[in-house]
């Protein structure tokens, strides 16, 4: 049997994601096909617009066969960590190969990028670009133009494909992996440019201005997002507010707080009444929109260092199947447990996104459903 696997968020499932499913599937000539997703908050830090449920039940109506849960920390992570859980979990699923997105589509130079992020004369020139205040990702775009002699464009698809061929090398070099090229737009367009194939990024944004989207998301996806709240950052701020002031003698002690940003938060919170004004205001070379976005979930879902683990996901849980091939699992030999149900013994195990999840759900209201969906 030939097991494919995905990473997705899916926030919103549109058409360029089916386009993805569909060459995935044609190119594999799998018999099933998984998809990693994040759960009810995403990577750049900010709350899924449906819950996880909705989008795992999208997924599953577009051809995955079994959706599974990206863990929190991974899930609203960098690039590195973000890719390094996928992987692992889609390792644990005994995948044969796995297919990702890019915009330059060229393997060979992505693997070349990712053998080279390990590598002492690496780790030596980065440290002088974060030593002069630049982010992580320009850093790391300094330092592979100067090792590769090359004006390499980073865009977001190709550094999280370097990340997942790096994570693959490291886990399990026998994966093989292969590049889907984005087509029509880019990640970040924040306007529509093509007539079916739209970025999330240009999709939220007009749903934010009242403007159809219909045409560039399956009707499923439409039906879905007119008949269900959508949830955004500004209605959890009166929360987030909360916890800062709260909790601001402790803030140091949650993931991701270091180098003093606790101070700068603590500042800010009370003189901006819109969190992205917010935001901005905590934006520096050093701190990204996204990290400090990141660094704000964590603190309004109070995830602290001492209960977040990056060695590895602990678990896999299941978040949806296609009813029909619910037979596969039991051919899957995993190192780490398989969560269909919640019970006294793996509770321990996700009790932290299960935290989480009804945190969104402050906003969502929506009926928490059964775990895993089954899709006829």
């Amino acid at each position: 049997m030939k097991i494919t696997g995905i990473i997705v968020e899916y926030n919103p499932l549109h058409n360029g994601h089916l386009y993805h499913i569909s060459e995935t599937k044609k190119r594999a000539h799998c018999d099933f096909l998984i998809a990693v997703m994040s759960g009810n908050f995403v990577m750049r830090g900010e709350p899924a617009l449906l819950n996880k449920q909705l989008r795992a039940e999208l997924a599953l109506k577009s051809g995955i066969d079994l959706v599974v849960e990206l863990p929190y920390p991974f899930s609203v992570a960098s690039a590195d960590l973000f890719a390094y859980g996928a992987i692992s979990i889609l390792n644990n699923l005994n995948v044969d190969d796995i297919y990702f997105g890019s915009e330059t589509d060229d393997v060979q130079a992505l693997t070349l990028i990712a053998e080279t992020l390990d590598t002492e004369r690496f780790n030596a020139e980065i440290k002088i670009y974060l030593n002069q205040g630049l982010s992580y990702p320009k850093a790391c775009e300094n330092v592979l133009k100067s090792l590769h002699n090359s004006n390499y464009q980073f865009n977001a698809n190709d550094i999280l494909a370097i990340q997942y061929i790096r994570s693959i090398l490291k886990i399990n070099n026998q994966i093989k992996y292969y590049s889907i090229k984005r087509i029509h737009n880019d990640y970040n367009d924040q306007t529509f440019s093509h007539d079916r194939i739209a970025s999330a990024t240009s999709i939220r944004n007009a749903l934010d201005n009242n403007i159809t989207i219909d045409q560039y998301v399956p009707s499923y996806t439409s039906d879905i997002l007119k008949t269900n709240k959508l949830v955004h950052w500004d209605d959890f701020y009166p929360y987030l507010k909360y916890q800062i002031n709260v909790n601001q003698n402790n803030l140091h002690l949650i993931h991701d707080v270091n180098e003093g940003i606790e101070h700068a938060i603590l500042n800010n919170i009370n003189q901006y009444d819109d969190f992205n004004t917010f935001v901005a205001s905590l934006v520096s070379k050093r701190y990204t929109t996204s990290k400090i976005k990141r660094i704000l979930t964590h603190i309004l879902n109070n995830v602290t260092k001492a209960e977040v683990n990056l060695t590895g996901p602990q678990y896999i849980r299941i978040l949806g199947i296609n009813k029909s091939k619910s037979y596969v699992l039991k051919e899957i030999h995993s190192n780490i447990p398989i969560i269909t149900n919640i019970n006294k013994n793996n509770y321990d195990l996700i009790q932290l996104d299960e935290r989480i999840s009804q945190t969104y759900h402050f906003i969502d209201q929506h009926k928490l459903r059964k775990i895993p969906i089954f899709y006829e």
